[in-house]
């Protein structure tokens, strides 16, 4: 299954790093989502996916650091970049964009004078729906400016996106069928609005109400200063911070039935508060990220 409603470069999956991958999958199964099965990067990564129509959510940490450096491209290695994000930080880390031309769309971001670096492919083991082993088959193109922290991005493209878009993996108990907004802090916004600008054209960044947002094609990327962060999050607060640079904070994820979100969260004792658009739950329910649940 090809995602109906993608678009060049939209929001394609946001990479949530923890560093208990096992108690974190737990967690994100209380806020109500059924993950697929556990899978394995070749360099060492075990990952899940919360996956909805369009997009998705991946939840990764490290299994095996001793692969580290497999699959290396140029001295580039993703569980090696995964690894130092985790001895520092943990939370949203890259956001990887859609792609059905990697090559192309990687030439194209390159030429906007966007730092770039390596492109990489792997294959995943995976089974699939009637129980047999295969591999998803994925082309990154590694997208990072060490300016922005870890405000960057990675494209990515599945060539083999039935095995990654099943219907059986998109049905939540908490209802939840899209990634609408992620959401970074920043001292200066126009920092991520020049970047914005670039990817996703400036016809599509834009200041709102004092912030910056940028409409992707499959969701919206939001800045906010950390006094509008505090403000907007107050119910929950912000999650722990490792970095006075730009970085993601949050995610706000749609949902069919914002009443049956709330009896699921309190049911499994998740911290939770109202916010001015939906519900969010405490960063420490969700590998020290905000998920905010809309309708």
């Amino acid at each position: 299954m090809i995602p109906p409603n993608q678009h060049r470069l939209g929001i394609d999956h946001p990479i949530v790093s923890v560093r208990n991958h096992p108690e974190a999958v737990q967690k994100y199964i209380k806020l109500g989502f059924s993950p697929s099965p556990l899978s394995y990067h070749p360099w060492g990564s075990v990952l899940t996916l919360m996956m909805f129509e369009n997009n998705f959510i991946e939840l990764i940490g490290i299994d095996d650091a001793s692969k580290f450096g497999i699959n290396a491209v140029d001295g580039f290695c993703y569980g090696r970049t995964l690894g130092q994000f985790l001895d520092r930080s943990e939370g949203l880390g890259l956001l990887a964009l859609h792609s059905k031309d990697i090559e192309g769309d990687f030439a194209a971001v390159k030429a906007t004078g966007l730092p770039v670096q390596q492109r990489v492919d792997f294959r995943r083991k995976l089974v699939t729906t009637n129980g047999t082993p295969d591999e998803a088959v994925v082309s990154l193109g590694i997208v990072m400016d060490a300016e922005l922290g870890d405000a960057s991005n990675v494209l990515c493209q599945q060539h083999r996106p039935e095995f990654i878009w099943r219907k059986d993996w998109q049905d939540h108990p908490n209802g939840a069928n899209a990634v609408n907004e992620v959401i970074y802090v920043a001292e200066e916004l126009g920092v991520l609005e020049a970047r914005w600008a670039k990817l996703f054209g400036a016809e599509n960044t834009s200041w709102i109400d004092a912030h910056v947002e940028a409409d992707t094609g499959c969701g919206r990327v939001v800045a906010l200063t950390r006094s509008q962060a505090l403000e907007r999050f107050a119910c929950v607060g912000l999650p722990v911070s490792y970095t006075d640079k730009p970085h993601g904070f949050a995610l706000q994820v749609r949902v069919r039935d914002l009443a049956a979100v709330e009896r699921i969260l309190s049911e499994n004792g998740v911290t939770h508060g109202q916010t001015a658009r939906g519900v969010a739950v405490a960063p420490e329910a969700a590998g020290n990220t905000i998920i905010e649940f809309v309708e």
